[in-house]
């Protein structure tokens, strides 16, 4: 298989989202051959030992990350479609993960209740050099902004997210579950992360 590491991955610390525990994520990565994988929950970073033990054990290299809901006004624990946009922030460094620590934990406590925190894009901006940012998923601004208005305003959405984090600590995220427009989706995003490239020149 080609190099591939997968980046976007939740377990099931992210309720609705993931099934898996984290030891089962890495065997399976260790299965298919990744070269790397981040565990990516929701709002923490709950599984991260259990991830690390394992990985080390089976020779897995790791991320660690978390999926951000930005501007969100619901709780996400029993919700199936959560309010907000998400994006994906990977630590670079251990500082990186320090830092990405100290922000989910603040968002708990400022709300006092676990599962509701609060994120503004601003926020998680002052670490930016810290982390790399994807754009997310479905609910990603970049692929919101594609699917509401098209191609110019997912650029400009990707533009933002350049001047708020820096342009090279942003990376477009593609992804293919089977939908019958993933594939459309992927192209268009696809070249919205070449033009991302040459800017980057």
């Amino acid at each position: 298989m080609a190099v591939y590491g997968e980046l976007h991955a939740h377990s099931g610390f992210s309720f609705l989202d993931g099934a898996s525990d984290p030891e089962e994520l890495v065997s399976e990565a260790a299965r298919l051959g990744l070269t790397g994988l981040a565990l990516t929950d929701h709002h923490g970073l709950y599984g991260v030992v259990r991830f690390a033990e394992a990985a080390r054990a089976l020779g897995v290299a790791t991320v660690f990350g978390a999926e951000l809901t930005l501007d969100g006004h619901d709780d996400r624990v029993g919700v199936p479609d959560p309010s907000g946009d998400h994006l994906v922030v990977l630590a670079r460094s251990p500082e990186g993960y320090r830092r990405l620590a100290t922000m989910l934990g603040e968002a708990h406590l400022a709300r006092g209740e676990k599962g509701a925190p609060r994120f503004t894009l601003e926020e998680v901006a002052r670490s930016a050099g810290e982390w790399l940012v994807l754009t997310g998923c479905r609910k990603g601004p970049m692929t919101r902004a594609l699917m509401r208005e098209g191609p110019r305003s997912a650029d400009r959405e990707l533009a933002r997210l350049i001047e708020a984090f820096g342009r090279e600590n942003v990376a477009v995220e593609l992804w293919d579950h089977g939908g019958f427009d993933d594939v459309a989706r992927n192209d268009v995003l696809a070249q919205l992360a070449v033009l991302l490239m040459n800017r980057r020149r």
